[in-house]
């Protein structure tokens, strides 16, 4: 009976251990189970939208590209095209699409990222190529016909020739998004995980370059878009390095108990401007704005007078090394909002100062170069000296062999 104890205790143990074992593992199978399902979503999610990607593809070639050159190909602008790097894009779309098909997703996006800088080019390049569109649509009543029969064709659904020149901006976003799925549920141990690492990581480079790209056009538009508010040509709003932040309504308030005046402000990364509305019944310039003052905001020190509590507006000060100004608004939301604008963008103006400050600028020299100066020029002088020794003896010598 006591051996029959012992292996049914020895049975009992061993089912118990396989047991916990399961137990343990069962959590684990399910992870890998989800992950399984969640990436054939995306696998298949990608195929399907790849499919139409590469139709609009094709289809933008074929009817743009290639029958624009038939047709219009005694114009400078045949050359060049008139849809950035989309015909390129066809055949490397292509292949990554057979990839897709055959489910070699992560080999076939390691290839294809050799040729991400097609993608990089044509961000760079389609605000040219639409203004070249533009300019020849006005000057060349044939490509106007050209331009308005090819839009109105069945297969694009509506979509100009400008919205399609963005499809492949869009895809590329989207790549992003789908990589970052499949990567986070693809097993780290798998030999695929470091082909996807890879080709995400060059497909965010492209990105941010042209997330880059679209906030410097969208800022750019924003400048010629006040300038063309402002009335004259007097004040120049188009400056390198010069960022659009935000605008609006307050009320300037006179430090002589003047009445209160009501001004549009414009707020830039370095200069604030003051403007004050045209009359309305001006001919010409009944929408636009007058400039009254150009502040510089490197001067600017922003406090805030009322508006600390919550209530109805506020007041806020600006002061300059010739003027101090007052503002106020009955929203204090929007009154919160223009202080810390102008608070970010002082701050950011002067870190950008001391940075520029602290580097070393061009044809300047750093203590470490300067604390080596009078030893490099010792090793000079002494190099200058050994060879006006040896200069001397080679002319000593060959003296003497002309005496003998």
């Amino acid at each position: 009976m006591s051996m029959l104890g012992e292996v049914s205790d020895i049975t009992r143990g061993g089912v118990g251990f396989m047991m916990r074992s399961l137990t343990a593992e069962s959590p684990v199978r399910d992870q890998r189970r989800r992950w399984e399902r969640k990436r054939g979503r995306t696998a298949r999610e990608l195929l399907e939208t790849e499919r139409e990607y590469v139709d609009d593809l094709e289809l933008i070639t074929k009817l743009y590209d290639e029958v624009f050159r038939v047709r219009c190909g005694s114009l400078i602008l045949a050359q060049e095209g008139i849809c950035g790097t989309i015909p390129s894009l066809v055949k490397v779309n292509r292949s990554l699409l057979m990839s897709l098909e055959r489910d070699m997703a992560p080999s076939g996006f390691q290839a294809f990222s050799q040729y991400l800088h097609l993608y990089r080019k044509h961000a760079d390049c389609i605000d040219a190529t639409r203004h070249a569109v533009q300019t020849q649509v006005k000057k060349k009543k044939s490509f106007a016909r050209f331009m308005k029969l090819q839009e109105s064709r069945p297969e694009f659904r509506g979509r100009t020739l400008e919205q399609l020149l963005e499809l492949p901006l869009q895809r590329v976003m989207r790549y992003r998004h789908y990589l970052m799925d499949l990567v986070e549920n693809t097993f780290p141990d798998r030999p695929d995980s470091a082909h996807l690492n890879g080709a995400l990581q060059a497909v965010c480079h492209v990105c941010d370059h042209i997330e880059n790209m679209q906030q410097l056009q969208e800022n750019d538009q924003q400048l010629r878009r006040v300038q063309k508010l402002l009335k004259g040509r007097r004040t120049r709003i188009l400056s390198p390095g010069r960022r659009f932040i935000r605008e609006g309504w307050l009320s300037l308030v006179p430090p002589s108990g003047e009445e209160v005046k009501h001004r549009m402000l414009f707020l830039f990364s370095d200069i604030l401007l003051v403007t004050a509305p045209c009359h309305p019944l001006h001919p010409f310039n009944a929408e636009k704005f007058c400039c009254r003052a150009v502040y510089p905001l490197v001067e600017c020190q922003v406090e805030k007078v009322l508006g600390h509590t919550q209530g109805q507006g506020g007041l806020i000060s600006l002061s300059f090394k010739r003027e101090k100004l007052l503002f106020m608004s009955s929203n204090q939301q929007d009154m919160n909002g223009w202080y810390g604008s102008l608070v970010m963008a002082v701050r950011k103006l002067h870190t950008d100062r001391c940075t520029r400050t602290d580097a070393p600028q061009k044809g300047q020299r750093t203590m470490t170069e300067l604390q080596n100066v009078p030893a490099a020029r010792a090793l000079k002088r002494h190099h200058v000296r050994d060879d006006r020794s040896v200069r001397k003896q080679h002319g000593e010598n060959m003296e003497q062999n002309l005496e003998h």
